[in-house]
């Protein structure tokens, strides 16, 4: 049993006497359960809430390329040996050497170079891709100047993309290492991609899947380490038969996020090697500012135009 020392409440003879009461009056009981629960919620609600904070890599889903910039991030069946969007058995079948220079607003700038040429009854591929956000002013908590430092993000990587001998598919692998540099941190990656195309040449039309980023971070420091996400691609391309037109639609589902993503683009392949490339995305529906009719219209879109001459493309 326990004893009453006289200085506690009666818990069990409270108790005892709401029990007691009969049903049709019992509302003693109901207001002092939901009084409990109104206690006991803020707490609950804080339990739930508690987060932990990592670091993201905002800088996968950046544009490397002029023709996926135009593209509005669509394209992944479209060859580039320094896109960062491309399902890793697409590749162009002979030698290609690209480089593109993107300078985005804040002064950020993508620096990118790569080549591609046959090897081994398939296609081998290197690029370098390199990101800068510029260089700044370091304070000290006096706001004391310890002079400037700059921040960027590295990539180099390595590709090979081979045909199948008997069916009409395709398939390929990239390794990548990646860094990313603030002042004197330094987080390190090194990361693989795996993909497959089916051609069905009836029909113009190509279809593929692709797994990107899957890895392990390495180096930097605790506070500093954070999670690259897995991402999953379903691709498919068609050429139009009565139109100068090639369409390109992706949809990208990333690990820990409800909605995928979905992107559509075309290449205008005109007369005298003229190409014009638009696109648009869902990212649409969550980048509209409502600023101006223009901006909403325009955002999360791509447009972009092209030239070929011989074996020069710009």
């Amino acid at each position: 049993g326990v004893r009453n020392n006289g200085n506690l409440p009666n818990i069990f003879n409270t108790i005892s006497l709401i029990n007691a009461i009969p049903y049709k009056n019992d509302y003693s009981y109901f207001f002092a359960t939901t009084n409990i629960m109104k206690k006991l919620f803020p707490v609950s609600l804080f339990l739930i809430s508690c987060l932990i904070a990592e670091t993201g890599f905002p800088a996968f889903d950046v544009f490397s390329s002029s023709a996926e910039l135009g593209l509005g991030g669509a394209g992944f069946l479209n060859p580039s040996p320094i896109s960062a969007k491309i399902n890793p058995a697409v590749a162009d079948s002979g030698r290609l050497f690209s480089t593109s220079i993107i300078r985005f607003p804040a002064s950020i700038t993508s620096q990118n170079a790569g080549l591609s040429l046959p090897w081994k009854s398939g296609v081998g591929s290197i690029s370098v891709r390199h990101i800068s956000y510029g260089t700044f002013e370091g304070y000290d908590s006096d706001f004391q100047s310890t002079g400037t430092y700059q921040s960027g993000d590295t990539w180099l990587k390595v590709g090979f993309a081979k045909p199948m001998s008997r069916l009409p598919i395709r398939y390929g692998t990239t390794a990548q290492y990646f860094s990313s540099t603030l002042k004197e941190h330094q987080i390190k990656a090194l990361l693989f991609s795996f993909g497959s195309v089916l051609t069905l040449h009836r029909f113009r039309a190509k279809f593929g899947v692709s797994f990107h980023q899957v890895g392990k971070m390495f180096g930097g420091e605790i506070l500093a380490n954070g999670s690259i996400k897995t991402k999953t691609v379903l691709s498919g391309s068609k050429q139009l038969i009565h139109l100068p037109l090639t369409l390109f639609l992706d949809t990208i589902f990333e690990k820990n996020t409800a909605e995928p993503e979905v992107f559509l683009g075309g290449n205008f392949k005109l007369k005298n090697g003229l190409q014009i490339r638009w696109g648009t995305s869902s990212r649409k529906l969550d980048h509209n500012t409502k600023q101006d009719f223009l901006r909403s219209t325009l955002g999360a879109s791509g447009f972009g135009i092209g030239f070929i001459s011989g074996a020069t493309s710009i």
